[in-house]
């Protein structure tokens, strides 16, 4: 989730830099494949715990 909220707040923080007058333009296409791969890191851990969720949770679930 530490991830996410990371990726969440990557825009508005190169903005308001932006904003601010320390960078020249809003958002450069570093800042854009730094975005897209904290969002894609953060889709397929989301994924993984929800398959543990899932199965293993349901498993411990089971036994009680």
């Amino acid at each position: 989730m530490i991830i996410a909220g990371a990726a969440g707040f990557k825009i508005p923080y190169e903005v308001l830099r932006f904003a601010l007058g320390r960078k020249e333009e809003i958002i450069t296409e570093e800042d854009a494949k730094e975005f897209f791969k904290l969002v894609a890191i953060s889709v397929v851990l989301i994924l993984i715990a929800a398959l543990i969720e899932s199965t293993i949770t349901m498993r411990i679930a089971e036994g009680i």
